[in-house]
């Protein structure tokens, strides 16, 4: 099983296909496993990476709390053990937190970035719900299974959880199989609540597509666009009816916009960029449709 110190502690990670790099970096009390969905699309095309973030899976559990700094940071030793000067970038929810730090500590390593259902943090962030909130919270003494059915809700659909249980099941099976120890994902929560890359969003100058759902229940859409606003030459993709876990539920769309702009040559992403509009949507902005990209 390959693990690599470089981290300053035992990070656990995989490879797939061959190709020009692409680093995965997943979201709170996630593992490596959650890829499922992307690995054969992605791996076909790319040499894909994929890792266990600090605090989960077969990865160490320094003592915390983390921030999404040193995560960040994480990620690029990781690269650099591997000798990649350079390459891809896709992070969702913590890991789109995490990946953004990457991009602005270690500009030279990040091709073009992917964001995906993920903010920006500080007062530009809208933040979870009360309800959202309260559903990641680790009470003492529940079940963990009960803990996580309590956030399906903000992570799928209604109509998933009534008409895929192969999917639902397996997302639950996955993360009893293979649990997050109580304080990793805590410093993991901390890093997520912490994050502030607000004021900074400007100086990233990787190609950026940022990419939601306007049927996410925990990472508001809005934060979306307000990333976007603020990333120079960022393209938007809003999902329509897509929530927070868009990678799982909506795969299918998910992975084909990504490797349309992952695809997409250099010079044409050069043409495209240009300050990002909003999308319309519930707070009726002006801007293209939430039915495409822009």
């Amino acid at each position: 099983m390959p693990y690599t110190e470089a981290t300053g502690f035992r990070m656990y990670y995989e490879e797939h296909g061959s190709g020009f790099p692409l680093l995965m970096i997943n979201g709170l009390g996630s593992d490596h496993l959650e890829w499922l969905h992307q690995l054969p699309a992605f791996g076909s095309r790319f040499r894909v990476i994929v890792f266990d973030n600090r605090g989960t899976g077969s990865s160490g559990v320094p003592p915390g709390p983390y921030t999404t700094a040193e995560m960040g940071d994480d990620a690029a030793a990781l690269l650099r053990c591997l000798g990649i000067a350079r390459s891809h970038v896709l992070g969702v929810s913590l890991g789109g937190m995490i990946a953004q730090e990457l991009a602005l500590r270690h500009p030279g390593l990040v091709e073009r970035l992917v964001l995906g259902c993920t903010g920006p943090g500080g007062k530009l962030s809208v933040r979870p719900t009360p309800e959202a909130m309260a559903a990641f919270t680790l009470p003492k003494g529940e079940e963990r299974e009960t803990e996580l059915r309590r956030m399906l809700p903000f992570l799928y659909t209604d109509a998933c959880i009534r008409e895929r249980p192969g999917e639902i099941e397996g997302f639950l099976r996955r993360r009893l199989e293979h649990p997050t120890p109580p304080e990793g994902y805590l410093s993991q929560l901390s890093a997520a609540v912490t994050h502030d890359a607000s004021s900074r969003l400007g100086e990233i100058r990787a190609a950026t597509l940022v990419i939601t759902g306007d049927a996410d229940r925990l990472v508001d859409w809005e934060n979306s666009l307000r990333l976007a606003g603020r990333i120079p030459g960022a393209r938007l993709v809003v999902l329509p009816g897509a929530p927070h876990r868009l990678f799982a539920e909506t795969a299918d769309a998910f992975n084909r916009e990504v490797l349309r702009f992952l695809d997409t040559p250099q010079e044409q992403t050069a043409e495209q960029e240009r300050p990002c509009s909003a999308v319309r949507g519930r707070r009726r902005r002006a801007g293209p449709s939430r039915t495409g990209r822009r």
